[in-house]
């Protein structure tokens, strides 16, 4: 049983089993082991439903009667001032454990289940595989392991600027996504990491300059392009030819499904679209044959469930080595985004206005035009398209690939440019 009685070392000293409580501390207590050891205790009851809480100092003398009345006063004090000592102690574990990984795995999170930003929409996959691209290949190997909190300013400027003096768009993007990531984990929204202070809120003041692209691809070009994708294995051809006669994004055809063309419609949904509105695409022949897949996916990966994401990039390098051994000279490297500036690009050349230019790449109107003007501009889409469709098989039919592209032996007549025939190869935009 235990006994009330003002502890000194000497009586700690003396005991030989039981334990002996401090009358001075509450809770506190020193309990004589089955080896022999005296172990400080402590265990008061927390207002609340957690009932009591339980702690171990350690051995005595190893901890004499003073620093263990201390050690056990400190509780005290926290629980008299209403505070349970668990709280305090899970969020310095948080606090000491938050690194900059375990933060962003929060953000993704938060990321794909729409928490992230203001306007609580869920990213596209686009998107989201290229913030976890940005923080695996920039972010991760330097700052990684370093607790969040203690991130600062002059730590982002340098990963920043480092990465500027090879790559200044990446750099861009960089602080771009720190900004966006460091803001969210400093807001409302990111309680769970609970940044007190944002070190990358100035981090838009750091941009380098950029020179937009202007790659398109002249006529000539798009005759060797077509003439090198014929050698390409077949799901690559298909996608790139998409590329080139819808004018989509990389995004849109590489994660289309089959079950989003309908009555010869390709309808991209708008969670799927850049700026979150429907784009309807009216297929042409060769188009429908293209799209054509056994799989949930236009384009399925060999190996997993879902679409097939790699390989892309490395198709199109091996399409334009091949282009330069036709040509004679090198081929500056385009990406899927340049097919969409060539389509834009001889939109003037075939008689095709504006608005019906700007609606194919699923631009959207401004101003007071976008709130009054509510013409969906979908027949002369289809017109466009069909006309486009037509003016690329073609020159496909000049260079003698047309069949193993899938184009079929003729080109409609129904679409033919009123200027007569395709501009033949030769005449650069």
């Amino acid at each position: 049983m235990n006994r009330t009685i003002t502890l000194t070392p000497s009586l700690i000293d003396g005991m030989a089993k039981g334990s002996l409580n401090d009358p001075l501390t509450p809770g506190l207590a020193i309990q004589m082991l089955s080896r022999g050891k005296k172990v400080w205790k402590y265990m008061r009851w927390v207002p609340g439903k957690r009932g009591f809480l339980r702690r171990t100092l350690g051995t005595y003398p190893a901890f004499s009667l003073p620093s263990a009345r201390e050690w056990a006063n400190e509780l005290n004090a926290m629980i008299d001032a209403g505070t349970d000592p668990r709280d305090i102690w899970q969020e310095q574990e948080r606090r000491d454990t938050m690194t900059v990984n375990r933060a962003h795995v929060l953000y993704m999170n938060a990321v794909r289940e729409g928490r992230a930003s203001r306007s609580k929409r869920k990213n596209k996959p686009r998107t989201i595989s290229d913030k976890i691209a940005i923080f695996s290949r920039d972010v991760e190997p330097e700052l990684g392991k370093k607790i969040i909190y203690d991130i600062t300013e002059d730590d982002l400027i340098a990963l920043v600027e480092k990465k500027g003096k090879t790559a200044k768009v990446r750099a861009n993007r960089l602080a771009a996504e720190l900004k966006v990531f460091f803001g969210w984990a400093a807001s409302l929204r990111g309680k769970e990491v609970g940044l007190e202070v944002d070190p990358a809120r100035r981090l838009g003041d750091l941009r380098f300059p950029e020179t937009p692209r202007a790659r398109k691809l002249s006529l000539d070009e798009l005759s060797w392009f077509l003439r090198a994708l014929a050698e390409e294995r077949r799901d690559f051809r298909r996608g790139m030819l998409l590329w080139l006669l819808t004018a989509a994004r990389f995004s849109e055809v590489v994660f289309a499904k089959t079950a989003e063309l309908q009555d010869g419609v390709w309808t991209i949904p708008a969670e799927r679209s850049k700026n979150g509105q429907a784009h309807r695409i009216a297929l042409g022949p060769w188009g429908l044959r293209l799209f054509r897949s056994n799989s949930e996916w236009l384009f399925p990966a060999e190996k997993v469930e879902g679409p097939r994401t790699q390989g892309w990039y490395e198709a199109r390098d091996r399409v334009v080595a091949r282009m330069a051994k036709l040509a004679g000279r090198p081929i500056e490297r385009f990406t899927p985004h340049d097919f969409r500036r060539t389509a834009r690009s001889n939109t003037k050349r075939l008689n095709i206005d504006f608005e019906t230019a700007e609606a194919m790449l699923n631009h959207l109107k401004t101003g007071l035009e976008r709130t009054y003007d509510r013409y969906d501009l979908e027949e002369e889409k289809r017109r466009w398209f069909a006309r486009w469709e037509n003016e690329v098989l073609a020159i496909a039919r000049r260079a003698g690939v047309h069949e193993q592209l899938e184009g079929g032996d003729a080109v409609s007549g129904a679409a033919r440019s009123p200027q007569g025939p395709a501009v033949e190869p030769g005449l650069h935009l």
